[in-house]
């Protein structure tokens, strides 16, 4: 074999011998393959990940002004690896297609994050 083939069959020797692990380690390491079922309305490439931490707060603004307690959904504080952001309890909800929460948000201009959807689990 000459010196320019072996370096080229080895190539391909190691080539072949990770092949079938490729497909399976990109869609696990790539979070866009991952969650490719975010709407482009929502996703704009980097903006959605999964909830780290939520936070529902109690609806103060009603008990201040003696208003029952509120039974919708509520305000709450949600965290993903890009920030925190406030939802509004009026914010339309959307289904997750895995079973957990999701928020897409962008930096606002002023230092804080600007709410574009979120996706809660199906009810049960």
């Amino acid at each position: 074999m000459s010196k320019i083939a072996l370096p080229f069959a080895w190539l391909l020797s190691a080539v072949a011998a990770f092949a079938p692990v490729t497909p399976v380690s990109l869609t696990y390491s790539d979070p866009a393959l991952a969650h490719d079922w975010y709407p482009m309305e929502c996703c704009h490439g980097m903006d959605c990940a999964p909830v780290d931490k939520v936070e529902v707060l109690p609806g103060a603004a009603m008990a201040t002004f003696g208003l029952p307690p509120q039974t919708g959904p509520s305000e709450m504080l949600v965290t993903t690896r890009h920030g925190t952001v406030l939802v509004p309890a009026d914010f339309p909800r959307r289904e997750s297609k895995d079973n957990r929460m999701h928020v897409c948000m962008r930096p606002t201009g002023n230092g804080g994050m600007r709410l574009l959807c979120i996706f809660m689990p199906p009810s049960t």
